[in-house]
């Protein structure tokens, strides 16, 4: 039996670069779905922190009760506002008023919160002798959460600083 034809041996080089391209190609698709899953676990860490600051300052207000029913819970920080350089102090450290516990739980927990969340705002609505407190905190994020929307939570607030496609807000309400 004699064969006329031609038997190839080993791969062309047109082959070769085929399998290249196509190996290429799933890099970069690795690539861009490892850097989407850090900026998920970023999202996940500031969400995990502002869930926290928000546990810590209800238990700061639990805490100082006749404070928060005197309505000195009731306060804002703008994402603009500077972070506070220090602590104050009581007047007479052994008997500090509802007021100055309150002061002072603010100045720590906004000083902790900015730690925390860089570029943040806090907005608590706790007027005098009310049953409940809302508690809203706005971080900025690292990327657009939706094309020009605004979330809800963070227009809610009257704050010119977060009405933007970058901030991410969320809202508890406590009933101390």
């Amino acid at each position: 039996m004699n064969h006329t034809g031609r038997f190839q041996k080993g791969t062309s080089m047109i082959e070769v670069l085929v399998s290249l391209t196509i190996v290429a190609f799933g890099l970069l698709g690795l690539a861009g779905l490892q850097a989407r899953s850090m900026s998920f676990q970023k999202d996940s860490f500031d969400r995990k922190a502002a869930a926290e600051m928000a546990a810590q300052i209800a238990e700061r207000v639990r805490a100082n009760y006749d404070g928060y029913r005197a309505g000195n819970y009731n306060l804002a920080m703008l994402a603009a506002d500077p972070t506070p350089g220090a602590v104050p102090q009581c007047f007479d450290p052994l008997n500090c008023t509802t007021q100055e516990v309150a002061n002072r739980d603010w100045a720590m927990w906004q000083i902790d919160l900015r730690r925390r969340l860089p570029t943040s705002g806090a907005y608590l609505v706790a007027p005098a002798n009310a049953r409940q407190m809302t508690i809203t905190l706005a971080w900025q994020e690292g990327q657009v959460t939706q094309q020009n929307v605004v979330d809800q939570a963070c227009a809610n607030t009257n704050d010119p600083g977060i009405n933007n496609d970058t901030f991410r807000c969320f809202t508890w309400i406590l009933h101390p």
